[in-house]
């Protein structure tokens, strides 16, 4: 081989090497910072990016109580502001202070059905109010000022205020207001006690719809098909 073609032999092998060289130093750059990447260190991070002191601190203690926390706890479980938490709970309602008319008290309760209509939470009900759901349902008012509901000249059933002194009498008043009405019937002394109870349904139906009202047992527990079917179970007994 002459100098010349040595010297071409020579010139490739080293641009392959160097090629070879380039190629292994970007393939370990590479490497690196993947490496890097992946173990990039806690406190590298805090450094490079959390440069808010008062921020670093509160991360620091919520990385604490996190490693302190046991590891099988619920996340459920855990409240993000208790306090916050507490006063977002709908609080409970206080029961009102109802009043029971003479003419429910003095009824036997084995004798008595009666339903309460008023607001859960416990809003006044205006006169105007009442007198306009008197007219759009025919109720009528007796001697001493309650509610009557007669078909063919024959009481069903009766309604007396939720609120002292019972009564209606004063109804037109500007100032009458009342807890709620309490719609009853006296079994012992109603002549058609299953026809009556139907009645009562019905017109308590539209109470709700005018008055926008809730049904409620004497308990202060909302009405429900369940107690419906009792009773008319037993009306038919």
């Amino acid at each position: 081989m002459d100098a010349s073609a040595l010297r071409w032999v020579l010139a490739t092998v080293g641009i392959v090497l160097l090629v070879g060289i380039y190629l292994f130093g970007l393939h370990q750059s590479r490497l690196r910072r993947r490496v890097a990447m992946q173990t990039f260190a806690r406190d590298e991070i805090d450094s490079a990016f959390i440069e808010d002191e008062q921020l670093r601190v509160e991360l620091e203690n919520l990385n604490q109580i996190m490693e302190q926390t046991n590891t099988h706890e619920s996340f459920e479980q855990i409240k993000i502001n208790p306090a916050i938490e507490a006063d977002l709970a709908p609080p409970k309602l206080p029961v009102a202070d109802l009043f029971v008319a003479g003419a429910v008290a003095a009824v036997d309760r084995e004798n008595l059905i009666s339903y309460l209509l008023k607001h859960p939470d416990n809003r006044l009900i205006t006169g105007e109010e009442i007198e306009s759901a008197v007219r759009h349902t025919g109720f009528e008012m007796n001697d001493d000022g309650l509610l009557e509901m007669r078909q063919q000249d024959k009481l069903c059933f009766t309604v007396t205020s939720l609120s002292a002194p019972g009564d209606f009498a004063d109804m037109g008043e500007l100032d009458f207001t009342t807890l709620g009405l309490q719609c009853f019937i006296d079994l012992e002394s109603n002549p058609t006690p299953r026809h009556s109870y139907e009645v009562l349904l019905k017109k308590i139906d539209e109470l709700v719809r005018i008055l926008n009202v809730k049904v409620f047992e004497s308990d202060n527990e909302l009405l429900t098909i369940s107690n419906v079917s009792r009773v008319r179970e037993k009306l038919a007994s």
